[in-house]
This record gives structure tokens, C-alpha cells and sequence, in this order.
């Protein structure tokens, strides 16, 4: 038994020197800048070829608007966030074919002093009954060691940028057999099930969840 012990110890002592040397070993995380430009406007010209730019750029305020009103109220995670981010919504967003779901990403930049992380916020919107409505997602924690050598500074937002654009609107476009880039359905696949996680049965079971938790925003703080 001790024998057994003493070779697992040293297995996972060995597993540890080899992860700390492949860390301390790693570069920064860099970009392919052009890669980044083209998938940024590849996606953009898609989702405005889809809304139109006016639409496209009237749905950005609107979605603006609505993260400034949750920020002064006080709403959901905003609660907790307060002054101590600064924020920015990518001015880049994602459509559906159907016009009627959008993906957006939020860049946070933690703005105290011993904080050594920043990250990005998924946002989401959806057009029911002729009106956009929009919803909180999960929250991407980037450690700033992983991109840059400084901690204790904030990660840019050109940076942030990078990063959703590599880790979300890359999965937005998929090539078909002929070649040509074609929107991803898989890419909404938030809005398959009800907003609580739910299978629905019909439409308007699956408006009227998503309906209540937009309602909920305004009269429950978490």
C-alpha cells in the first residue's frame, strides 16, 4: 500500500514540474491580427446584409441603452459590478438567418487595484412579438498573466476584442461543401431551450419564458 502511495506521489509530482514548466514556458496569447480583422468583418457584413446597417446599428443602441439602465438600477450581476468596471459592448454582433437572435459579447475591465483578471460577458437578444429584448449570459474570466506580463493593469479593449473575436464570432460562419460561408445554427444554440434551460413544447411556451425573465430584471435583484 505504501509502495503504491509513494509511486502515485510521484507520479503526480512529476505531472506538476511538467505543468509548471510548460507554463512558465508559454508565450503570451497572441493573435493572428488579419485573421481577427477578416472574421470581425465577415460577421458584421453578414449580420447587416440580414438587419440592413440602420437596423444593425439601431439594435446596437438599443442594446446599449438597456445595458445603461441595468447599470443605473442596479440590475442582476450590475448590482455587483457598480464603478468598478469598465465596460464596453463590441460594436461587432451576430444574427441569425431568421433575424429574430442575436449574440453580442461585453468587455469588462476590473478597474481596482489587486485585481488580476478581466473578462467578457456573453449578451444576448431576442425579437418577440416585433421587439428586441435582452438577456444576461454567462461570464468569460480571462487571467491577465495569460495575456500580457503586467497583472496588476487592465487588459485593452483591443485585446478584449481579440479574444471574443477568436473564442466567439469565429464559430458565428461555417464553410459548406461548396465553399461558402454560411451561418452556423448551432451558434444560437442558447435559445433552443426556454430561458430557464427548459424543453418547450410550443412557441409561445418558449416567448413567454423568455418574456418572464426579462420581467424579472426589473423586479428581483440578485
Amino acid at each position: 500500500m505504501l509502495n503504491r502511495e509513494n509511486k502515485l506521489f510521484f507520479l503526480l509530482f512529476i505531472v506538476g514540474v511538467l505543468f509548471f514548466t510548460a507554463c512558465k514556458n508559454n508565450k503570451y496569447k497572441e493573435y493572428n491580427t488579419e485573421e481577427i480583422a477578416t472574421i470581425r468583418e465577415r460577421a458584421m457584413a453578414t449580420s447587416q446584409s440580414i438587419l440592413g446597417q440602420e437596423t444593425y446599428f439601431a439594435i446596437y443602441q438599443m442594446a446599449n441603452d438597456s445595458i445603461l439602465n441595468w447599470s443605473k438600477n442596479e440590475l442582476g450581476l450590475w448590482k455587483y459590478f457598480g464603478n468598478l468596471t469598465d465596460y464596453r459592448l463590441d460594436s461587432v454582433f451576430c444574427v441569425n438567418e431568421a433575424a429574430d437572435r442575436i449574440v453580442f459579447s461585453i468587455f469588462r475591465r476590473t478597474m481596482i487595484d489587486d485585481a488580476f483578471s478581466d473578462g467578457i460577458s456573453y449578451f444576448y437578444s431576442k425579437k418577440i412579438r416585433n421587439t428586441w429584448y435582452f438577456f444576461e449570459g454567462a461570464y468569460m474570466v480571462l487571467p491577465r498573466e495569460s495575456y500580457q506580463k503586467g497583472i496588476r493593469t487592465p487588459l485593452g479593449f483591443e485585446k478584449l476584442k481579440q479574444i471574443a473575436t477568436y473564442n466567439i464570432y469565429r464559430g458565428y460562419l461555417k464553410k459548406n461543401n461548396q465553399g461558402e460561408w454560411k451561418i452556423n445554427d448551432r451558434f444560437f444554440s442558447t435559445f433552443n431551450k426556454d430561458a430557464y434551460n427548459y424543453p418547450f413544447t410550443t412557441q409561445e411556451a418558449w416567448e413567454e419564458s423568455w418574456l418572464k425573465l426579462a420581467r424579472e430584471n426589473w423586479t428581483k435583484k440578485r
